[in-house]
């Protein structure tokens, strides 16, 4: 691992240990015994669902039903650990607004939020999954391309009017310090642990203004898993075996963000 990985891992822990211990300015807490630590709540987002089916590959096939069944494949696969609690943002085929899904996670308390999605692009011959964070200018024009489509899911029969009122509130902490790290340091383990396993596009690590990154208080990225335009990547998306693989890898790199990024966090 690199040195700068350790030292931003480094950093977000005193942060959050800062925080914990109630040193960042807030009155200090009555002694309490000490109680073992829950397990860390992590929110899968399968995108798409109900009357939007997100991208369509050429023969028809629907985004919507390759992230949902790779959610509920990915749940199992964290739950089988016993190291996290799992909380889904839809276990089945219906449309959440990308504001409700936000404030699911606020609500929930969740220390990890991650969205699965498929791409869809121009460019048939491109494969390979992307890692994305947030960030108020994209850091490419593809990234604010696919930005644009995800945000505008489901425009037409339900319009984005913007975030929730619960996260609209405390959207002036949107750029905190540790949130940011926590999500560039999920992203990086995801590129990590998918090297050499799941294909991955060239500059795999983006940034753009995702909606459905928006929570401020939990560190959150959205994954393209690969692109239904490309047949390859589309018969690896929907063989089971295949998502089994790329579920074993998603839960490897969420393990490792959990051990080294958010040490204290880890139950047993």
């Amino acid at each position: 691992m690199c040195v700068n990985c350790l030292s931003r891992r480094r950093f977000a822990q005193i942060t959050l240990g800062l925080a914990a211990a109630g040193l960042t300015g807030a009155a200090p807490a009555r002694a309490k015994t000490r109680m073992p630590p829950s397990l860390p709540l992590v929110m899968l987002d399968p995108g798409h669902g109900g009357h939007d089916p997100g991208a369509i590959a050429p023969d028809g096939m629907f985004e919507k039903h390759i992230t949902l069944a790779t959610g509920l494949t990915l749940r199992q696969s964290l739950l089988a650990t016993r190291r996290y609690r799992v909380r889904m943002t839809r276990m089945r085929d219906v449309f959440i607004p990308l504001e409700t899904r936000v404030a699911d996670a606020v609500a929930a308390k969740a220390d990890l939020f991650l969205s699965l999605h498929c791409d869809h692009l121009p460019d048939s011959a491109l494969r390979g999954a992307s890692i994305f964070t947030l960030s108020n200018t994209a850091s490419d024009k593809l990234a604010a391309s696919i930005a644009d489509d995800e945000n505008n899911a489901g425009a037409a029969r339900a319009p984005m009017t913007g975030v929730s009122p619960q996260v609209a509130g405390i959207l002036a902490s949107l750029e905190t310090r540790a949130t940011k790290l926590g999500s560039a340091t999920l992203a990086q383990d995801l590129k990590n642990s998918f090297k050499g396993m799941i294909p991955l596009l060239p500059d795999p690590r983006r940034s753009a203004n995702f909606a459905v990154l928006r929570d401020p208080s939990t560190p959150s990225t959205l994954l393209e898993m690969g692109c239904l335009t490309n047949p390859l990547d589309e018969a690896r998306l929907r063989n089971p075996r295949q998502r089994a693989v790329l579920t074993k890898q998603i839960t490897a790199a969420i393990d490792l963000y959990f051990e080294h990024f958010a040490g204290g966090r880890m139950a047993g």
